[in-house]
């Protein structure tokens, strides 16, 4: 809390300038939006970290507390990818999105956010330059939602080891950076709301992760 905390009322602040400076049109430099998308980046990474971090001792101490509520997993999902829009475009990677409306349960909102923000954050960083895509489907019993990327890949080794924590199993890739607990903290959500993360790959063609609600 120490460590996120403080930086929540930054992050608000970069957010409002971010979005007065794209108010204002042609009256403001393009340098300075292109600055301001940048803060707010790096003061959402550093949010993240600390949270990935606190995440990390409660699952580690037992103190995991969810608070499930009804949730319109379509419209998180579509939040979500919205978020990442600027990411996508200045890493050339378009977003494609194939979000069945009306997808709705009893969740923690907040812990099926940071899940959908893993993957989609991951799959933009390794699938760079290519489509990626959010695929969100319902069979009325459980939801399932695709990230999908046409990247790098993962080998049949790697796969069985990337949901461990602390297990960096594509650090050679130039943009790799991290604690290498993501994964883990994602499927640790998943799994303590009763679904799960799966992992399909080819090296080369790209990546499915797979989360069953």
């Amino acid at each position: 809390h120490e460590l996120r905390n403080p930086m929540t009322p930054l992050l608000g602040v970069a957010d409002l300038a971010l979005a007065a400076a794209r108010a204002a049109g042609d009256t403001c430099p393009p340098r300075v939006t292109a600055l301001l998308e940048r803060m707010q980046l790096i003061v959402q990474d550093y949010v993240q970290r600390a949270t990935r971090l606190l995440d990390v001792s409660r699952i580690q101490a037992g103190n995991l507390q969810l608070e499930p509520a009804a949730t319109d997993l379509s419209a998180l999902v579509l939040s979500v990818a919205q978020r990442y829009e600027a990411k996508a475009t200045r890493g050339r990677s378009p977003l494609e999105l194939d979000v069945e409306g009306g997808v709705c349960g009893v969740w923690d909102r907040l812990a099926v956010e940071q899940v959908a923000e893993n993957l989609l954050s991951n799959a933009l960083k390794f699938g760079v330059g290519k489509p990626v895509t959010l695929r969100l489907r319902s069979d009325e019993r459980s939801a399932r939602l695709e990230v999908q990327d046409r990247g790098i890949g993962i080998t049949p080794d790697q796969q069985a080891r990337i949901f461990g924590r602390f297990e960096q199993v594509v650090s050679q890739h130039r943009d790799a950076s991290g604690f290498g607990i993501g994964l883990w903290i994602a499927n640790q959500l998943a799994g303590a709301m009763g679904g799960g993360i799966t992992v399909s790959s080819r090296l080369g063609e790209g990546s499915t992760f797979t989360v069953t609600l």
